[in-house]
């Protein structure tokens, strides 16, 4: 359970069909309040930093990207810490790209920089893939069970989110630009706005494969991303049936402390506590740190 569904007591399911609509919602607003050429709101100048924004839809642009940004870590909590590489491929794609189309007259020095930050955003991209292999390969190596996941069609799908990235930015220069351009046939407004859903919906889908495919194989709590499948459960909800039996918020909050400390390998603590959790894994107390978290929020 996330954040969202421990403040409106939401099952997992309903939690993030929630979050799926509001990381939509909020990426529709943000693009929206982005993209206006004449902005909403009156203009203010900031002369002394040479900065100009509208007072209604620049504010709105940034807020709901944010939020957007929010929702989607939630939805993908057990994945995010790869999936962030998403949105360094995305910003060096947009500057990459708009300075090729906007600034290729000016010069050969701003030609290669945006091939620089092209060229940085592949590598980016190259490197994701590495790390989910890599991710995947780990999980096998501890479940053997585990080999038959496959993430071919996930590799063929990690391109779309650059090109769409690519051709949405071009529609933008040239829209930047008022002229035409190759393919826009006068349409690119209408463009931007396309590619930038293609690109936003395949980044969904490129979080969502391994999430769905190594997400049951990852970390029981949000602490880290672990690929160690040393679990006994039934062990861990006896453990909790046992500590229910007199418990209170003061007791869970103190061993609680106390658990933390271990999950994070605190040789001190082990030392201690070790006798009471007998041949207990980390990702044992993990799990027994989640139980009893969702314990005390009830």
């Amino acid at each position: 359970m996330g954040l969202l569904g421990r403040q409106l007591n939401l099952e997992r399911e309903s939690e993030d069909s929630l979050l799926l609509a509001l990381s939509t919602l909020t990426f529709t607003t943000s693009l929206l309040a982005g993209y206006q050429e004449s902005g909403i709101g009156r203009l203010i100048s900031l002369p002394l930093f040479g900065i100009e924004f509208h007072l209604i839809s620049t504010p709105v642009w940034i807020i709901s990207g944010i939020l957007c940004l929010l929702c989607l870590q939630q939805l993908f909590h057990k994945i995010w810490t790869h999936g962030v590489w998403l949105i360094g491929i995305y910003w060096l794609t947009a500057f990459g790209t708009t300075l090729l189309f906007v600034m290729f007259d000016q010069g050969y020095v701003w030609f290669v920089a945006s091939l620089i930050l092209l060229f940085l955003a592949i590598f980016i991209m190259y490197w994701m893939v590495l790390e989910i292999y890599a991710l995947r390969h780990n999980i096998i190596r501890e479940v053997p069970e585990a080999s038959s996941l496959s993430l071919s069609d996930w590799l063929l799908s990690v391109p779309s989110f650059f090109i769409s990235t690519f051709i949405s930015y071009y529609y933008y220069s040239k829209l930047y630009l008022q002229e035409d351009g190759w393919f826009t046939f006068g349409f690119a407004s209408e463009g931007y706005l396309i590619f930038q859903f293609l690109m936003f919906f395949s980044g969904m889908y490129i979080l969502y494969i391994p999430q769905s495919l190594l997400g049951d194989y990852l970390e029981y709590s949000d602490l880290d991303i672990n690929t160690s499948f040393n679990v006994d459960r039934e062990k861990v909800e006896k453990r909790l049936l046992d500590y229910t039996k007199s418990v209170d918020d003061g007791k869970i909050q103190a061993t609680l402390v106390d658990l933390y400390k271990m999950a994070e390998g605190d040789g001190e603590t082990w030392s201690q506590l070790g006798e009471f959790y007998p041949d207990w894994s980390v990702e044992e107390v993990k799990l027994f740190i989640t139980m009893l978290e969702e314990l005390s929020e009830k």
